[in-house]
């Protein structure tokens, strides 16, 4: 695999419905997949999202609408034309976008928090 610049892998039990969310709703572009990857682009920077093999897919069970996860150890912040546009498309393909940007971020309102159909929480802003 030759890496040219950053890229991210997030596992996801449902493949094609977590990559159709960031195409959807983030405006990501489909690069190019198969049965267990599909490669996603925004700007310089490339989304992998990985299928969590099938006998642990298994033994994931996702709530509906999905629990947010908040404890992970990174969370990625993408830049999207239009913030009310992407919760529109979002809430329209299982995720979410916050209404109002989180209580620390008070010094930038045009920063809000969401999350995909399996939780995985993200940050938006407008790109500029």
């Amino acid at each position: 695999m030759n890496v040219t610049h950053v890229r991210a892998v997030l596992f996801a039990k449902h493949l094609d419905k977590v990559a159709a969310f960031y195409v959807g709703a983030l405006g990501f572009e489909r690069m190019s997949g198969d049965r267990d990857h599909t490669i996603l682009r925004c700007d310089d920077f490339d989304l992998v999202v990985h299928q969590i093999p099938k006998a642990i897919a298994d033994t994931i069970a996702i709530a509906d609408p999905p629990k947010r996860r908040t404890s992970g150890a990174i969370r990625l912040d993408f830049p999207v034309a239009s913030v009310d546009d992407a919760r529109k498309r979002a809430r329209s393909l299982g995720g979410d976008v916050d209404d109002a940007p989180p209580p620390w971020a008070a010094h930038d309102k045009s920063f809000f928090l969401g999350y995909d159909p399996e939780g995985n929480q993200f940050g938006l802003s407008r790109r500029s």
